[in-house]
């Protein structure tokens, strides 16, 4: 059959978003592409691949033959005399996956529980729900070792260096998303038979997996172009050689750069009427005469005032693990500053992406469409920024049209967020924003021609807090030329504006490609930039300068900044305490304070369990023990261990620092579904016993002779704080 435009019996393209990505949401490139594509008469469809895979993994049947893998590789390791470091690692996931196997469904029963609109937001519970899905990856871990894998990370094309080690992931006992692949996806392939196959590699953690789609593809559909694009490989592709460019091409037919509306369409039509592919916008391919790789002149930018919404008519929205669904709709993009060195994007003196907005009744109309078609009033706006002026106007029309939708953005910290502005756009909906303040040393912050003021950050975030809307600061450390004591400056500005700042993050600064830092590095003291070690070019090279603060330094920076973690509820991406989430969007609608109060819950929670079991604040023992009946709340299982696992190091990347594990030293480990193992002794596993929800603290702790008292009252706080026992 041919493949026409008009022949709307088929699907023209199927567009592919490889795991890991977001559990909690649909990313909206692909959505953005199909509605432009679809307005120029092509049918498109949109898989999130992540969220697909995972409903597939938890399947009883998949878990079983996991469970079983793990089973044979945990007695093969008892077998040996001694671990290297390497086999520790692996063998304390396999010990911890064998929690897990207790009871499978609860995995299911955490899935659940993010998506009930009540329990969602008893953090306890979802506290735990986070615990049992972060064990569920350590277990497919565990099975696939060395590959580790969490619900937003997988090994990188930079941490796996050569293509032949990353074409490796094609085997399904180190890639836990290849049985889905080959058993769901491409009986689907086969059943669309499109022309074009499209893969996003938008973020590094997906580059493995795309990659490895990409070859499987080929291999399997030789007769479809695949091609792939998103940013992170967009940044990429424009470092790679001709070498690089070869080893990619055995994976892709063509690769879409930039911002890819219409380049992907245009592709299409080509493909599809069996057109040539020369001089197409934004387009890498090989002649197929010469064999040469022909690149696009310069980068062409969607005209967003006449893009169409995107469309997630494809995905499963309430498979997504949030109560309700959060829409990502990008309403502007591009920055009106665009003068930040550090930036990779390349905006402002570039002249490359000029800033543009939706006009706000065009995006207003969208968002209402999207709201009514998606059955939400919940939305995140996908981009780098939005100008004070803009916000007014959309806040005022949104006003006065009587329109009630929640959203999230990014935000400079302008001076035009007044207090009074503040509050109309929270009246308009304003939930949460993330402001990059990026240091509290006025000199750091002019040396990266950031364009802000300290003071002025300080009362755009009262004035935003004051008004009931969530502030995200994000910092950054290293830039050159900043030393220890500016870095103070930092911490201190986090310290002194807790009452004002919802959460706070700080990383370490990053030169990558794109920005004017990786371009003219002398000008802002880079000495050196090195892509040595990384033969693929990945965008993340390694950067050097003289006035560069000392890593013991930094780590001081950290430490002082640790003590704010008693303050906050911080958590690991995508859950709430984590940057810019759709479960901190959820969470913060309970108001800008809502880490702050979550976490002293958790301490008077923790005062009262010391007063139940008779425990000091300082962790004295006593024996004022609360007559309460405890039950456990896990299963577990006792297991004799050869190995001794409180001795195994965690990381297994530093061997000349962790010596050889030799078995005899082992004993008994109490294992249940979330928990690190911990050993255990007689008495322990007494208490374990006696405890059956019918009896009380004081009668089980009476029975038990011959052990510490202190001991087990610690040992009873530790089943309760780790949430194996509740009282």
């Amino acid at each position: 059959m041919s493949f026409t435009k008009e022949n709307n019996r088929i699907t023209h393209a199927l567009l592919l978003q490889p795991p890991p990505g977001d559990l909690t949401g649909p990313y909206p490139a692909l959505p953005y592409l199909k509605s432009f594509a679809q307005q120029d008469g092509y049918k498109v469809r949109v898989l999130d691949l992540g969220i697909e895979a995972l409903y597939f993994l938890v399947k009883e049947n998949q878990i079983q033959d996991l469970l079983d893998r793990a089973e044979a590789m945990r007695r093969q390791l008892e077998e040996k005399r001694s671990l290297d470091p390497s086999e520790q690692h692996h063998y304390a996931l396999l010990l911890m996956a064998m929690g897990l196997g207790l009871k499978p469904d609860l995995v299911n029963r955490a899935l659940s529980l993010f998506k009930d609109g009540k329990k969602f937001y008893d953090y306890r519970l979802y506290k735990e729900s986070c615990r049992f899905l972060d064990a569920f990856y350590r277990f497919l871990s565990a099975a696939h070792y060395p590959t580790i894998v969490t619900p937003s990370e997988y090994p990188t094309a930079r941490t796996l260096q050569t293509m032949e080690k990353v074409l490796a992931h094609r085997d399904r006992t180190l890639n836990p998303y290849i049985d889905y692949y080959k058993k769901i996806l491409f009986p689907k392939v086969a059943d669309e038979a499109p022309s074009v196959i499209g893969l996003s590699m938008v973020f590094a953690s997906q580059s493995v997996q795309a990659l490895v789609l990409g070859s499987l593809l080929k291999e399997r559909f030789p007769e479809i172009h695949v091609t792939m694009g998103g940013a992170y490989l967009s940044q990429w592709v424009m470092l790679m050689g001709e070498q690089q460019l070869s080893e990619l091409f055995t994976c892709t037919d063509s690769v879409v750069c930039g911002e890819g509306e219409k380049p992907f369409s245009d592709l299409l039509a080509h493909i599809v009427n069996n057109l040539s592919l020369d001089d197409l916008p934004n387009l890498i391919h090989r002649n197929p005469k010469t064999g040469e790789f022909c690149r696009f002149g310069e980068l062409s930018y969607t005209d967003i005032t006449k893009q169409p919404p995107p469309d997630f008519s494809d995905l499963d929205l309430s498979a997504y693990l949030v109560p309700k669904p959060v829409i990502p709709y990008c309403i502007s993009r591009g920055c009106y500053w665009g003068r930040c060195v550090f930036c990779q994007n390349r905006y402002g003196d570039y002249q490359v992406r000029r800033y543009q907005a939706v006009p706000v009744e065009k995006a207003i109309a969208e968002i209402s469409q999207l709201a009514e078609q998606y059955d939400t009033n919940q939305f995140n706006f996908s981009n780098d920024v939005i100008d004070p002026a803009y916000l007014k106007n959309f806040s005022e029309v949104v006003i006065a049209s009587g329109k009630k939708f929640v959203w999230n953005t990014d935000l400079r910290a302008e001076k035009a967020f007044t207090k009074d502005i503040s509050q109309l756009l929270a009246r308009a909906g304003l939930n949460c924003v993330a402001i990059g303040f990026e240091s509290g040393c006025q000199r750091v912050l002019d040396a990266m021609d950031k364009g802000n003021r300290v003071e002025t950050t300080r009362q755009v975030m009262k004035n935003l807090y004051d008004a009931g809307v969530a502030t995200q600061a994000m910092g950054i450390f290293g830039f050159p030329g900043e030393t220890e004591d500016d870095g103070e400056m930092t911490v201190r500005f986090l310290k002194e504006n807790v009452d004002r700042i919802s959460y706070y993050v700080t990383g370490l600064l990053l030169v990558l490609p794109g920005s004017r830092m990786h371009d003219n590095p002398q000008k802002y003291g880079v000495t050196s930039i090195s892509y040595d070690g990384n033969p693929m070019m990945a965008p993340e090279p390694v950067w050097r300068s003289d006035t560069r603060m000392p890593f013991g330094a930094v780590n001081r920076l950290y430490e002082r900044l640790s003590k704010l973690e008693d303050i906050y509820a911080l958590n690991e991406y995508p859950y709430i305490g984590a940057l810019s989430t759709n479960h901190s969007f959820l969470y913060f609608q309970q108001g800008p304070d809502i880490l702050k109060r979550i976490r002293m819950e958790e301490k008077k929670r923790h005062i009262e369990l010391h007063r139940i079991l008779g425990m000091t604040r300082n962790h004295g023992v006593t024996k004022k023990i609360k007559s309460v009946v405890p039950r456990l709340a896990l299963p577990f299982i006792i297991y004799r261990s050869p190995f001794p696992f409180e001795q195994i190091q965690m990381d297994p990347q530093s061997p000349a620092n962790h010596p050889q594990l030799f078995a005899g030293d082992g004993g008994d480990y109490l294992i249940n579904p979330i928990n690190i193992p911990i050993r255990i002794g007689e008495s322990e596993r007494k208490l374990l016993q006696r405890i059956d929800s019918k009896r009380n603290l004081k009668s089980i702790l009476a029975k038990i002779h011959g052990a510490s008292y202190e001991n087990l009252i610690y040992f009873l706080m530790y089943l309760i704080r780790s949430g194996l026992a509740k009282i």
